[in-house]
């Protein structure tokens, strides 16, 4: 009998469909970041790419298998993930540094694609938010037509705090609702595109790259729980707005907590894997200090994704049981 290899879960779309809708997804976003700030974005994705699927090829022939990073697509798209999360200037040796942690520490150890148990770019970029936050959270002005020269350092560049930062801070940002959409403003390399994001989210949702019991669940209890809670100063709209287009909830949203290995199967779980996916992102936004929150909020739902998969299966079961006890009685009475 021929063995077959892990995955085991057969859809009809294909790693390599999803993955190459995903980073169809992430280009535009390079593409803005170009715009506004010159090549150097561009480097430091492209970096953190070849990290990436260098540090998979490296784990292929250690394990002494096929070489097949060039195959699935997901070490690109891991590393495409981790260089759009970083800020525009920072230190080119940073995403090498988060690429490759997600790949030989989070990915790799667990066996390889359709194995891990963590998500390995919001791992990557959750351990360099939390060893360098500074390097991580430092953001040059929105330059325009100026871009910034490719050997850059914090000191030669007009720095911005991010919108994240300012709520934070309970300040009210200067920029307006349209700068908001359009994503003027300073933010990680692909994080600010709030349209481009939107845009995506139904793209990926109409070619089933993502499912939509996990994305709409967390973006409508983000916007609820945004809409809630305003911040001081602000009307709830405008609160509201610069709530959903701060830090990576939308990033997140996106191409994060919809990784089909991590999140649960069945549809009840997922449903339940998005709804608390929102809560906690939106309560690390307000209660805590760091600006990838939402990265640190997938970990943490990853490891009890299995749980909620196991415990939403067996509640359906239940009330599937119950109903059918139901029916069979009043059809004796």
């Amino acid at each position: 009998m021929n063995k077959v290899k892990a995955p085991y879960v057969r859809t009809e779309s294909s790693a390599g469909k999803m993955m190459t809708d995903v980073m169809l997804a992430l280009i535009p976003l390079g593409v803005l970041s170009y715009v506004n700030y010159g090549p150097r974005p561009l480097y430091i994705v492209l970096l953190s790419i070849a990290t990436a699927m260098v540090c998979e090829m490296l784990c292929d022939i250690l394990r002494h298998r096929p070489i097949r990073t060039h195959r699935d697509g997901t070490a690109a798209v891991t590393g495409m993930l981790v260089g759009l999360a970083m800020s525009p200037i920072v230190d080119y040796w940073v995403p090498m540094l988060g690429a490759a942690f997600a790949i030989l520490v989070v990915k790799a150890p667990f066996g390889g694609t359709g194995r891990n148990v963590f998500n390995p770019a919001a791992a990557g970029i959750a351990v360099l938010a939390f060893c360098f936050p500074g390097r991580m959270f430092t953001y040059p002005a929105v330059m325009g037509t100026a871009h910034l020269p490719t050997t850059v350092s914090v000191a030669d560049v007009v720095t911005e705090s991010s919108l994240a930062t300012q709520l934070l801070a309970k300040a009210t940002p200067s920029y307006t609702g349209m700068d908001l959409l359009l994503g003027d403003f300073a933010g990680p390399i692909g994080a600010t595109a709030t349209l481009i994001l939107l845009a995506f989210i139904g793209y990926l949702l109409v070619h089933r790259t993502i499912s939509g019991w996990i994305v709409l669940p967390y973006l409508i209890t983000c916007f609820v729980m945004a809409l809630l809670s305003p911040m001081g100063g602000m009307s709830r709209e405008y609160s509201t707005l610069a709530q959903m287009c701060s830090g990576y909830i939308l990033f997140a949203g996106t191409f994060l907590i919809n990784d089909p290995v991590t999140a649960p199967r069945f549809w009840l779980g997922r449903l339940a894997y998005g709804i608390l996916t929102g809560m906690l992102v939106m309560a690390m936004q307000h209660l805590g200090q760091n600006e990838a929150s939402a990265c640190f909020a997938v970990l943490i739902m990853n490891a009890v994704s299995p749980i909620i998969d196991r415990w939403s299966w067996h509640i359906w079961h239940w009330l599937t049981n119950l109903r059918r006890i139901r029916q069979e009685v009043k059809s004796y009475e």
